[in-house]
């Protein structure tokens, strides 16, 4: 009869030890040959006849542990990579919803008409185009020749800019109190949800009406507020802003470097918006599967995904300081760059910050998944309670067979629930959905494990 050995379990998992036979011809070198054993308590001592061999305790050989080491350095490379496309699927979700949908883009960009340092900078850019386009000159050398008296032309000249910096004055308190009224939030509105078209045909290569790249630089086409003031003077008594012209006021808000490379990118995110957070779920999976303890694989996904996500969250105020720089150096408002960057990239920070709190949490749930002390208890306590509403439930034969269902097929029923609810979090990174996440896998795992404890007699 071929002798038993008794394999331990790995070092901090509650694993009952196995029972495996030995071959005892097996070739010098492997791990069923030259496992080092040791009897076990209560064999029957030395030199007397049990009437079974002893089961003996085997430890892994050097091959083994060079096999275990390899695992766990392609599970860390797979690892990697799902964090990598982790934090990918958010910024590819938020590159075509959020850049490239009207509705979500209108949305993010409708709190800038009440911004302060917007509105300052649009009042006192639209004052200085008014005033450029009034014939101020003219009328006075008009005025002069009407007079006809001597050295009305002087006279005319030296009051002209004294009438200037009263007239510039009138004009921007009035294009102010446009600028502050109801009609310029609905002009704002329009403008950028014509204008949207313009930004993704930016971003796709192209080019628009009120939004358009110069230069990479994106541009906002201020004419219809320019058009909104000089109604407002006329309606007012300045008459003479009738003669201001409909035109095209450009006004810059970013600048943008590389842009045939970031071109190429967002067409690249565009394709890869549904498929980037399915290839992260399956490099997670296999990163699951290919650890030798698929527990402690999970946990070291998790921790490496919240690691990029949070280098990611940290890039950002790098991001926004080089911003920054690169309006001061170009002639930008730097508070007014700032805010749309700040506006823009809002809904971005709130999805990586939701992913980030997802997966802190995810390894917390691994971890009390674990052979802890305090796991255990707490798995104890849970348990305990649920049973307390199993047993009543196994006297239905339809619950035991749905018991027996579970009891059988909970790892590929716990793989698609958890790849279900990571690609809802992916495709949807938002507060909202997390909150959802979490309820739906709770709710899912309080049932499966009060499937799998209902008392079944016919074993």
């Amino acid at each position: 009869m071929a002798p038993r050995v008794l394999t331990q379990p790995e070092p901090g998992e509650p694993e009952e030890p196995r029972v495996v036979p030995v071959d005892p011809a097996a070739p010098h070198g492997t791990a069923a040959h030259d496992a080092v054993t040791e009897p076990l308590p209560g064999s029957s001592a030395p030199g007397s006849a049990p009437p079974t061999v002893p089961p003996t305790v085997v430890r892994r050989g050097r091959g083994g542990q060079a096999v275990r080491g390899l695992r766990w350095v392609l599970a860390f490379v797979l690892a990697l990579l799902a964090a990598t496309l982790v934090t990918g699927s958010v910024l590819a979700r938020f590159a075509r919803a959020q850049l490239l949908d009207t509705d979500r883009y209108v949305q993010t960009v409708a709190p800038l008409a009440e911004d302060p340092q917007v509105q300052a900078a649009v009042v006192e850019r639209v004052t200085h185009e008014v005033m450029a386009r009034l014939p101020i000159q003219q009328l006075a050398g008009d005025l002069a020749n009407a007079v006809g008296l001597p050295r009305a032309q002087s006279i005319i000249d030296l009051a002209t800019p004294a009438i200037t910096n009263w007239l510039t004055g009138q004009v921007h308190r009035i294009v102010t109190d446009v600028v502050h009224s109801p009609q310029f939030a609905t002009v704002w509105i329009q403008i950028n949800r014509i204008g949207h078209t313009g930004l993704a045909n930016i971003l796709t290569g192209q080019d628009g009406r009120y939004v358009r790249a110069e230069d990479a630089t994106v541009v906002l086409d201020l004419g219809p507020v320019l058009a909104l003031a000089r109604q407002n003077l006329v309606d007012r008594g300045f008459t003479l802003a009738a003669h201001i012209p409909d035109m095209s006021i450009p006004y810059p808000v970013a600048q943008i470097e590389q842009l045939p490379t970031i071109q190429h990118y967002v067409k690249l995110l565009q394709l890869g918006a549904v498929w980037i957070p399915i290839a992260a779920l399956l490099l997670l999976g296999l990163a699951v599967w290919a650890a030798p303890n698929h527990r402690r694989g999970l946990l070291m996904g998790l921790l490496l995904s919240a690691l990029v996500v949070g280098v990611a969250l940290a890039a950002n105020q790098v991001a926004r300081d080089r911003v920054a720089q690169q309006a001061v150096a170009r002639g930008f408002d730097r508070s007014v760059t700032l805010d749309v960057y700040d506006t823009v990239i809002r809904s971005l920070l709130y999805a990586l910050g939701t992913m980030l709190l997802v997966l802190l949490l995810g390894a917390v749930w691994t971890v009390l998944a674990g052979p802890s002390p305090v796991a255990r208890r707490l798995r104890a306590l849970v348990n305990r309670g649920l049973d307390r509403i199993a047993e009543p439930m196994g006297d239905e034969p339809a619950v035991r067979s749905v018991g027996r269902f579970v009891r059988r097929f909970f790892a590929p029923i716990a793989v698609l629930v958890g790849l279900l609810l990571g690609w809802w979090l992916l495709a949807r990174p938002s507060p909202g959905t997390a909150i959802w996440v979490f309820a739906v896998g709770a709710a899912v795992t309080l049932l499966l494990t009060l499937a799998r404890r209902v008392p079944d007699p016919s074993g």
